[in-house]
Formats: structure tokens, C-alpha cells, sequence
């Protein structure tokens, strides 16, 4: 163990303590070596007064800090063999042992030679800040700690592997020594990740890992792109993953988070690496490290198409879900907000009363905005029948730290059918009508005159007649029966004005002037553009400049719902934007919903 070491300055004077951790450096508390740019270091019976320089690699600047680490670069390196650090779990509790008897070597006044030892104890639930350990000695008639200790490697005598280092004592007080603070690994390596190739991590052979680590050095950080990816490499995680500090960090957390074996933590590395390589944030090189080191086995073909181009937008939805109380005329009122077919954030349920769910709505979803930026994304009202003619769109979001609530028109707003998250007939032949509708490629909206003299037996025996009828266009808002018809024969689109025709002759309702115009502009369009195109339509109309009463976004609502949990995201149509987004989108968080994830209309969508 001769890797235990001593800090002085030029001159002789002992500033404290410190560990070997290669034949070339040391580490050390940053405080040990303040306003020092060059330090002598001994190694006590083995090597002294060895010139070194000191590199500052945190911000530490003051005591309390977080980052009190230095690392100390000796002139010429060592035959010494240096500390062998112990695994990340090692202070985890063991069958009933809660507390690790561990011990120090440090340099106190008049032991500041040879140096003296100290035994501690600790757990890992004795966390401080998410930052330090507290460390204690049980039998204060021993050795305490004092001012030498500082920098002093932590480690299990019985194994002789380093744990962390010492960095704090309570030297005031009756208690004096007895309590003091230390930086276990993990910290350490949070300040300083080029640890991580001193490790004994379980996933890729060490000299891989250094040179994958190598490799990712100073690549663009993008933290919510980041967060993404490694939430769909590891679905399963229970909590969001952190604000990464570095690609890097996000590399070695996807590895160690993921439960199962070694092979398991390597096959998530390389689907993050395929990624990454994919959204041109890593280098190419990247590929050709995988190869040489076995992860190439386990390329995903999915994963390497699920970013393209230089860090693709990813694609969300905030799902707005207002399920009737089953008793009492109140809603329960749910918001839920997915990106990439993960959900990232929920709200709710909270109860309300019809008359407030427009305020307790725009409450919960100006909590959830902030999640999607950076995204394109939309907005689903998954709602009864009776509430799909709100003017959704019409309603705004008051965001934290805007000046003033923006409406919701500004992006795509669709209204579902909450009845389609059920296992009903309706939900089928919606399903294999969004698959028609799909693959030609075009919405082609059957025209509905608002004085057809329907009924809904009428109706709904129109539109079951015909498996290729995939989508209406309405002249005004859609009688009750004709609405019903539709959603129980499973038409997956459909456009209205919300406007009451009356029964006077349809003299003020101009239906064939707005159906010319609407299913001029959404005939010949891909169905999973329909969003994008209706929010362009209602920005449109609104225009100061166009000043056009009878534009066709003016109070337009759009019904656009599969009625499958597993519906195409409409960014992997053709021409749709940015392809190959993954998962299922919204339609996965609601169990068995519609069309996935959304589009923003800007040119991207």
C-alpha cells in the first residue's frame, strides 16, 4: 500500500494527504493544494520530495464548496503500483452489516513524517447534499481526525481498496475529530470522469471504455436530446433520467442503469451509441470503435435510424384527457405529456365541474409545456362525444415566465374519442380505416351537406357501406346523430366549422363556399399532415392581412383519431418532415389510443 501520500509545498511545509491512482498522478482535496501551482509529494518508505504540478479540474473556491478535488501530476512517473480502487456498490449494505469499518493514513502535527492512521466509519444511506459521506470515529479515545488528513485515501483495510478521500473534520468542540466528511467514487467521478478508466465497471473491457470515453470528449451537449435517447434505450426507468453533464455522462449512466448483465449493459450502450453516431453528435469513429471492441453484435437497425440528421427534434404530444365521473355531471381530468413514445411528465386526475374545464385545463397544461421544447409536438383532447365541438384551439396556455398566455392554435390541436381507448368494435374499424386512408396517401374528405336528411340509421348504413369513406368534411358542426354514426362505424378524420346552420333554408351558413375551400386544401394531403395543415389554416385566418370572414380555419375543428394504440407517429409518413421518430407516442401512454406523436407547423412538419 504504498500509494499512500503526502502533500507539501516547495519549501517542505505539509498541506495534506493524498492517493496514488496511476504511476503519473495523484488525486487530492483541491483545498490541500490552494494557490499552489507546484507541490512536492512523498510516498512515506518509498520515494520523497518528488516536484509535481497541480491541476485544477472543478470550481472549487472556497470551503463548503462542492468539488473540493485536485489531481497532482508528478515530474516522472513511478514504479510504484498504484491504489486499485473498489467497486461503486462497495459501502451498499450487506446482509445485515449497515456500517464499513474503513480506515485513513494522514499527516497530522508532530505523526507529519510517516503519517499515522485513523479508523472510520460509514454507510451509504450517511449521504450529505448529494455530495459528501459522513464519516465517524466510534472510539474517540483513538485517533480523531485532524488537519493532515485532508486529501487522505479512504479504503477497506481488510481488501486494502480505496473507497474515496477525506475532505472535512469537525475540529471544534468537545466532539473535535470525531465527525468529519468524505468523497465517496461516485462524487469523484461526477467532478472528473476520466476516473472512469481506473474503475472496475462492469460493461466494456477497460481499454475500450477509455477510448469510447476518449472519443465522446468535447461532443455538443445537448441535455434534452440526451435525456431522450436514454429514455428510449431504457424504457423502463422509473424516474427521468438527470441533466446530463457531458455525452459521456449520459454513455456510462445508460450502461449502469440498465438491470442485467453484462451483455444486457452493453447492448444499451450500443444502441445509444448508434444514436448518438446518428444525430452527428459523436464522431463516425464511434462506429468503427464499436466493432473493434464486440458491440457492433449488438447494433439495432431501429436504433440506428431513430435519430437522422444533425440532432433531429424529437416528436411529443401533451395529452389532455377529460373522463366523465360516473356520477354527478364533473369530469376527471387528466394531462399527460410523452416525447418519443415515452411519457416525460403527467397532471392530475383532478376533479372539476364542466363549467371549469377550460381554466383547470390550461392550469395543468402550462405545467407541462416547458417539457416539450425543443420538440415538435401537439396537442390531443381526448374527450365524450359532448365535448369534442369545444373551440379547443381557442383556448391559450399561460406559461410560467411568458409576458402574456399564447393561444392554442399556434400548434396542432386535435380532438379523439375517449371511448376509442377502449377494446369496442369502433376502435377496429377505425383502426383498418386509418390504414386505408394510410396507404393512398391522401385524406380525400367526403363532403357532407348540413341538409342531407339523414337520420343516424340513415347515416351510419352510408357510411358503413363504404370501407374506403375514411374521412368527412362537415358544413357546419355535425348533428348529434350524424357524429355518432361516424364514431361508431370508425371514421379516423373529420373535419367541422363550429357553427349552427339553423333550419331556415341553410341561408346563412354557406356550406358550399366552406367545403370548396376546406377539402380544396385537404384533399390530396397525407392524412399524418392533416395537424400541421389545420393549425396553418387557423394562424391563417386569424391574419390581420388576409381579413377574410369566410377562410376556412375560422373555428375549425379537427377529429383525428385511429382508434389504435400502434398508429403510424405522422412524422414517418412520407414527406412528412424529419423520418424514422420511434415508439408509439401519446398512443402507448393512453393504453389504446390514436395517432402517436405530433408535428409543429414550420416548415419541419
Amino acid at each position: 500500500m504504498h500509494w499512500r501520500a503526502r502533500i507539501d509545498t516547495s519549501d517542505g511545509a505539509v498541506r495534506g494527504a493524498g492517493v496514488l491512482i496511476d504511476r503519473a498522478r495523484l488525486i487530492t482535496c483541491a483545498h490541500v493544494v490552494e494557490d499552489l501551482a507546484e507541490v512536492t509529494v512523498t510516498l512515506p518508505g518509498v520515494a520523497y520530495d518528488l516536484p509535481a504540478t497541480v491541476r485544477r479540474i472543478t470550481g472549487w473556491q472556497r470551503p463548503g464548496d462542492r468539488g473540493d478535488l485536485a489531481v497532482v501530476e508528478l515530474a516522472e512517473p513511478l514504479r510504484v503500483p498504484p491504489c486499485v480502487f473498489a467497486p461503486l456498490d462497495a459501502l451498499r449494505s450487506r446482509k445485515g452489516r449497515i456500517a464499513h469499518e474503513l480506515r485513513a493514513q494522514g499527516f497530522p502535527a508532530h505523526y507529519d513524517k510517516e503519517g499515522t492512521h485513523v479508523t472510520l466509519h460509514t454507510s451509504a444511506d450517511r449521504m450529505l447534499g448529494q455530495e459528501w459521506l459522513e464519516v465517524d470515529v466510534r472510539h474517540a479515545h483513538l485517533r480523531r481526525l485532524d488537519e493532515g488528513f485532508s486529501g487522505a485515501a479512504v479504503y477497506d483495510p481488510a481488501s486494502g481498496l480505496v473507497v474515496g478521500i477525506i475532505t472535512d473534520a469537525d475540529l471544534g468542540g468537545e466532539e473535535e475529530g470525531v465527525i468529519g466528511k468524505m468523497l465517496p467514487l461516485d462524487t469523484i467521478r461526477g467532478h472528473w470522469e476520466e476516473i472512469d478508466d481506473l474503475l472496475p465497471l462492469d460493461w466494456l473491457e477497460p481499454a475500450a471504455r477509455r477510448e469510447l470515453r476518449t472519443l465522446v470528449v468535447g461532443a455538443p451537449l445537448d441535455q434534452s436530446g440526451l435525456q431522450l435517447m436514454v429514455r428510449q434505450v431504457c424504457p423502463t426507468l422509473r424516474r427521468d433520467p438527470p441533466l446530463f453533464r457531458s455525452v459521456w455522462h449520459a454513455v456510462r449512466y445508460t450502461a449502469e442503469v440498465v438491470v442485467g448483465g453484462k451483455e444486457e449493459r452493453e447492448r444499451a450502450v450500443a444502441r445509444l451509441l448508434r444514436m448518438l453516431i446518428g444525430s452527428s453528435t459523436v464522431s463516425a469513429d464511434t462506429g468503427a470503435l464499436m466493432m473493434r471492441c464486440g458491440l457492433q453484435k449488438y447494433d439495432d437497425a431501429a436504433a440506428a435510424r431513430a435519430v437522422v440528421g444533425p440532432l433531429a427534434a424529437p416528436t411529443g404530444s401533451i395529452v389532455v384527457r377529460a373522463e366523465p365521473m360516473t356520477r354527478g355531471a364533473g369530469f376527471d381530468l387528466y394531462v399527460r405529456t410523452v416525447i418519443g413514445g415515452v411519457e416525460v411528465g403527467r397532471a392530475g386526475p383532478v376533479r372539476v365541474r364542466r363549467q371549469q374545464l377550460r381554466a383547470k385545463a390550461e392550469a395543468l397544461l402550462a405545467g407541462q409545456v416547458g417539457k416539450v421544447h425543443g420538440c415538435d409536438w401537439m396537442l390531443e383532447f381526448v374527450v365524450p362525444q359532448r365535448l369534442m365541438n369545444e373551440p379547443f384551439d381557442e383556448w391559450e396556455i399561460d406559461e410560467p415566465g411568458a409576458e402574456r398566455p399564447w393561444p392554442m392554435r399556434t400548434v396542432p390541436v386535435v380532438v379523439r374519442d375517449l371511448n376509442r381507448l377502449k377494446p369496442v368494435r369502433a376502435s377496429d374499424r377505425a383502426g383498418r380505416r386509418w390504414e386505408t386512408v394510410r396507404g393512398r396517401g391522401e385524406t380525400r374528405p367526403q363532403r357532407v351537406e348540413c341538409g342531407l336528411p339523414y337520420d343516424f340509421y340513415e347515416f351510419r348504413d352510408w357510411l358503413d357501406a363504404d370501407d374506403q369513406l375514411c374521412a368527412l368534411a362537415y358544413a357546419a358542426t355535425p348533428a348529434r346523430d350524424w357524429l355518432e354514426a361516424a364514431l361508431d362505424t370508425g371514421v379516423p378524420i373529420m373535419l367541422w366549422r363550429r357553427h349552427d346552420c339553423g333550419t331556415a333554408g341553410h341561408a346563412h351558413c354557406s356550406p358550399e363556399k366552406f367545403l370548396d375551400r376546406i377539402t380544396d386544401a385537404v384533399d390530396t394531403l397525407d392524412p399524418a399532415r392533416l395537424p400541421s395543415e389545420v393549425m396553418r389554416l387557423r394562424r391563417e385566418a386569424r391574419s390581420p392581412v388576409r381579413r377574410d370572414a369566410e377562410h376556412c380555419g375560422h373555428r375549425l375543428t379537427l377529429f383525428w383519431d385511429s382508434g389504435q394504440g400502434a398508429a403510424d407517429p405522422p412524422l414517418s409518413a412520407p414527406g412528412a418532415g424529419v423520418s424514422g421518430t420511434t415508439g408509439a407516442g401519446a398512443a402507448g401512454a393512453e393504453g389504446a389510443a390514436g395517432p402517436a406523436v405530433g408535428v409543429r407547423g414550420t416548415g419541419r412538419g
